[in-house]
């Protein structure tokens, strides 16, 4: 048996989320979850930090880990947090010099060893998925066994970086226990979901399946690859059952990028939703072109009060140019029968990608306030490590790979014929026309009579981050 502490690396919310901080989100990081999981089952002691969620900074995060006396720290970390990850494992280094720090997450499984070879502190990094890798990876560790012959991972032999074969990705993912939900302390009420994507608490947060069969040119897959793998409905809903009945939860984000994917499994776990009577509030994230009104009537009755669309652009051309494989009129179809059917309709659209002008960033801003959508969320284009546009970036403007800046909130990549300036007003600006509309303040209304409580706390904190959003100007002068 193994002491293994799996640890996010301490950052602060405004590293991670800017002026936008207020209303960010600090729910369980899932994989450390999910692999704290399956150590536990082999037999390992397992223990989980989330530095954030405990108020932990550096020194406190380093205190706690080693009043565990771990041989195994394993690091989960986005590209964003790459740094902070590494400044966690140089310290716990220092600390004791013993210990073998173990990275995985994205970043390394996207550019593994540019990663190694950047931060000599990380002893293994974990390629992809962890889960099959961990269980194989720590006996070859205790027992000394030669480290290239485990698949999925990059290592360091003779002064030089080795990345193994890769593993194959987990097909079977009901052979997975239910996540270690019992190692966090404080769940589920000691964690604070994003303003506007509640209505009742606490809330726990679901990935339902992996893989995404898209090919949109921003989105990495590295790590779940492109074939779509899920939970049955059956497993997704006693998972929904356990968080309900052992641990108070009242509501669900699940987090898959689309759980629409495959209608049939929808449509199971919903059936099996009104049969329980679960009085369960869920909310997710689908293409425009995976819902119809029969689903999405049935999502209705089943809990679902708010659906998030990747919708990203309303310039033809510029979906083109990201490989969205989507139409303007499937977008507004979808929206509409979402709202139809007493859904709320959430749009999630980025400003900056590649050939984007004024004229389209005017016509994105126009299209999100002619759609009956009732949340807008902009980013900035962000060409992360892994993805394709990673590649070509370079070809249709000035793409700065800065990993620290990589979070969709700050400028890293400013296409031709733009500036940040412009990029960084056109989003302020459209937040404004969007919210600013008495149609946006009425449904607010309608909403602290449905939820007086959840309401009023939603609507202070996203009238914090307009007026953050308003007044950041100055400061970023």
């Amino acid at each position: 048996m193994a002491k293994i502490v799996l640890s996010l690396p301490p950052f602060t919310m405004e590293e991670l989320f800017g002026k936008m901080a207020e209303s960010g989100s600090n729910m369980p990081s899932l994989g450390l979850l999910s692999l704290a999981a399956v150590l536990k089952r082999e037999g390992h002691d397992v223990s989980i930090i989330e530095p954030t969620v405990m108020n932990m900074d550096l020194d406190a995060a380093i205190k706690k880990i080693m009043l565990l006396n771990p041989k195994y720290v394993g690091i989960t970390a986005p590209t964003i947090l790459i740094y902070q990850a590494a400044r966690l494992a140089r310290e716990l280094k220092k600390a004791d010099d013993k210990i073998i720090t173990l990275i995985g997450g994205p970043h390394i499984t996207a550019i593994p060893a540019e990663t190694m070879s950047a931060f000599p502190e990380f002893d293994i990094g974990c390629i992809g998925e962890g889960e099959e890798t961990a269980v194989e990876l720590i006996p070859a560790l205790e027992n000394g066994s030669a480290l290239k012959n485990v698949k999925g991972i990059v290592i360091r032999e003779e002064g030089k970086v080795l990345v193994t074969p890769p593993r194959p990705f987990m097909q079977d993912l009901d052979k997975l226990p239910f996540p270690a939900w019992e190692l966090l302390e404080g769940f589920p009420r000691g964690y604070k979901p994003t303003a506007h994507t509640y209505r009742h608490l606490p809330v726990a947060t679901l990935v339902t399946s992996r893989g995404c069969p898209n090919q949109c040119n921003f989105c990495d897959t590295s790590v779940f690859g492109r074939r779509y793998r899920y939970h049955s409905a059956q497993y997704v809903y006693r998972m929904m059952d356990m968080l309900y009945r052992a641990y108070g939860v009242r509501e669900i984000t699940f987090y898959d990028d689309a759980i629409t994917t495959n209608r049939q499994r929808i449509m199971e776990l919903c059936a099996l939703l009104r049969e329980s009577r679960m009085k369960m509030a869920w909310s997710c994230f689908s293409r425009v072109n995976n819902v119809d009104k029969e689903m999405l009537k049935l999502m209705k009755e089943t809990g679902c009060w708010e659906i998030g669309y990747g919708i990203e652009s309303g310039s033809q051309q510029i979906l083109d140019t990201m490989n969205k494989r989507i139409t303007l009129d499937q977008i507004r179809d979808a929206v509409r029968l979402t709202k139809e059917a007493g859904i709320s309709p959430k749009g999630f659209f980025i400003f900056g990608s590649f050939l984007e002008t004024k004229e389209t960033i005017r016509q994105t801003t126009d299209f999100a306030k002619e759609l009956m959508l009732d949340v807008f969320h902009v980013t900035h284009f962000t060409p992360f490590p892994g993805s394709a546009a990673f590649a070509e970036a370079d070809r249709y403007g000035a793409f700065e790979k800065d990993w620290r800046k990589m979070n969709m909130l700050k400028v890293c990549f400013i296409p031709k014929g733009l500036t940040v300036r412009e990029l960084e007003d056109s989003q302020r600006k459209a937040f404004l026309e969007f919210y600013l509309r008495p149609r946006i303040a009425f449904e607010e209304i309608k909403g602290i009579f449905r939820d007086p409580v959840s309401s009023l706390i939603r609507i202070f904190r996203g009238l914090h981050s307009l007026i953050s959003i308003f007044f950041s100007k100055g400061q970023d002068d």
